[in-house]
């Protein structure tokens, strides 16, 4: 039986970008899925409300193995989290809500996206996790520039779907 982690990393941004202070200032999270701690990522994409996607691995029964610090080139540390999710339906869960929120710009309708994706049926759900994680595959390999676009699509469809953009 597999395992499912996520973890955070930080990516300096090309140019600091002034909507922001502190460490988002220089530098963009991504959030990274994996089924072997020591191997590549499965999925990875830039991710907004840390705090709230934290808090949704709890819902999950996911629980952090451990938190590391982290220096940044710049001198300043953020603390990284390594999350293990319960089974492969709780790693699917959190993906879809992952993308999803990441595709928001405030945090005011993620309650209604949570209970959402806490009620999916697991056959829509597989459709789409699957779709992200096969856009990730085929895009990130072929170093095509768009790829954090078309991953994301999927979490911009559910918006749409259930209209809660």
């Amino acid at each position: 039986m597999a395992e499912y982690f996520f973890t955070f990393k930080a990516k300096k941004r090309r140019r600091p970008n002034e909507d922001y202070e502190g460490v988002l200032k220089n530098y963009r999270f991504y959030i990274e899925y994996y089924t072997q701690l020591n191997g590549d990522p499965k999925i990875s994409f830039p991710v907004r409300f840390i705090e709230t996607i934290l808090n949704f691995s709890k819902d999950l029964d996911g629980r952090i193995k451990e938190i590391r610090k982290v220096k940044l080139s710049n001198g300043s540390y953020y603390e990284k989290p390594t999350v293990a999710l319960p089974n492969e339906i709780a790693f699917r869960r959190h993906l879809l809500f992952s993308l999803t929120a990441s595709t928001y710009r405030k945090p005011g309708k993620l309650s209604t996206l949570r209970n959402l994706v806490l009620n999916f049926n697991a056959n829509f759900l597989n459709v789409l996790t699957n779709m992200a994680l096969e856009r990730y595959t085929e895009l990130k390999t072929s170093g095509s520039p768009a790829w954090v676009w078309y991953v994301l699509r999927v979490g911009r469809a559910v918006k749409t779907l259930y209209r809660m953009d």
